[in-house]
């Protein structure tokens, strides 16, 4: 059965949900979560949050910001010769820091949450034809390479009030009766619908994911403020599935890839939290991103597909710095397990061979009622 949210309208047309075929995914994931209780503390949402989900955020809109220089950067104030990269990584810092203690989301807060988010990140034009709240030019979305392919627009900047007062409105109504699942729903549809008003020039993307996981907070579904990470790896379908979504008003293909690719990363969570409890192992955040990495890669790993899928992900580095970096040191603390070698030989590995390895299986449970999205 198809419901429409009325207030949600794309050219005139409400959107639409059928609520039906979520109905599975939805009940699974609600039962995972309600076993799954370190997922839902503040703490855990914190965790992912940074720096892994500024990562993830940044990396979704093309800039490949490693764990490592993120934490340096917050953390140890280092000095990066990319100002551009620095401001982009404070930037998103600072906003997750001000939706963990801001409450009210509103015309003013959303327009501190923007002036945070793109603070020294603007170019002249988009700052002389920025508005007191929106932008008073036209934007247009390029989604082809193609020169001779016609972008997209956002919406009609005269409407701009009008859309955003209407999605202000159902962000702060009905939400006091809705499960942790529908409030990732309301959530992600809030993400989405922002995508395509576009009220700025630039940076709504990163503004939208914000503002999702701003409402999750307020709202206390903190295992889902993990979503970034789940377009992360799955982004050339992300962006095809918002236009998708705009041409047809059906946000249901949409919420599907979110649930779906959602739950796949809390089950890497899910094993990555046994890993720290039973490993007894002061874990780093670069050895979460390895770990994460390696779930990451399904099965049948070997160090050179762990390097490759690392340089996909992260400005490149070295086979032997990766190594001994990320995968060297759960190899010494019995985290991973080397396995026979092929026939390829490395020079970074330390017996000149290219190994498949897995994770400590003692670890972890890999209890199949749970882990239905992971093949480990």
């Amino acid at each position: 059965m198809s419901k429409k949210i009325d207030i949600l309208k794309i050219n005139g047309k409400p959107l639409i949900i059928n609520e039906e075929s979520l109905l599975k995914q939805k009940n699974d994931l609600e039962k995972f979560i309600t076993e799954f209780k370190y997922c839902k503390t503040l703490k855990h949402a914190k965790e992912v949050l940074f720096s892994h989900e500024i990562q993830a955020n940044n990396f979704i809109e093309g800039y490949k910001d490693d764990v490592e220089t993120i934490y340096n950067v917050i953390h140890r104030c280092s000095k990066i010769s990319n100002v551009k990269k620095k401001q982009r990584i404070m930037n998103l810092y600072r906003a997750y820091k001000y939706i963990l203690c801001r409450k009210d989301i509103n015309k003013d807060t959303l327009k501190e949450l923007y002036s945070i988010l793109s603070k020294d990140l603007l170019c002249e034009y988009d700052v002389e034809n920025m508005g007191q709240y929106y932008r008073t030019k036209p934007v247009y979305i390029y989604f082809s390479n193609r020169i001779d392919v016609k972008p997209d627009e956002g919406v009609d900047f005269n409407e701009l009030e009008y859309y955003m007062n209407c999605l202000l409105e159902y962000i702060n109504t009905d939400n006091d009766n809705l499960s942790p699942v529908e409030l990732f729903f309301k959530s992600q549809i809030i993400h989405f619908y922002l995508v395509y008003i576009h009220p700025y020039f630039d940076i709504n993307g990163r503004t939208s994911r914000t503002l999702g996981m701003w409402y999750l907070l307020n709202n206390k579904a903190n295992p889902f403020v993990i979503f970034n990470r789940a377009i992360q790896l799955h982004k050339a379908e992300y962006y095809k599935i918002i236009r998708r979504t705009k041409m047809n008003t059906n946000i249901t293909y949409f919420l599907q890839y979110m649930l779906e690719h959602t739950r796949e990363e809390l089950e890497k969570e899910y094993i990555m939290n046994m890993i720290k409890n039973t490993s007894n192992v002061n874990l780093s955040s670069l050895d979460f991103q390895t770990l994460h990495y390696i779930l990451s890669l399904k099965y049948n790993n070997t160090y050179l597909d762990f390097v490759r899928f690392y340089n996909t992900q992260n400005e490149r580095k070295s086979p032997n710095s990766i190594y001994n970096e990320m995968l060297k040191p759960l190899l010494d603390n019995g985290i991973i397990v080397q396995k026979e070698c092929t026939s390829k030989q490395v020079q970074f590995s330390d017996d000149g061979y290219n190994h498949y390895f897995s994770l400590n299986e003692s670890l972890y449970e890999n209890d199949p009622e749970k882990i239905k999205c992971l093949k480990i």
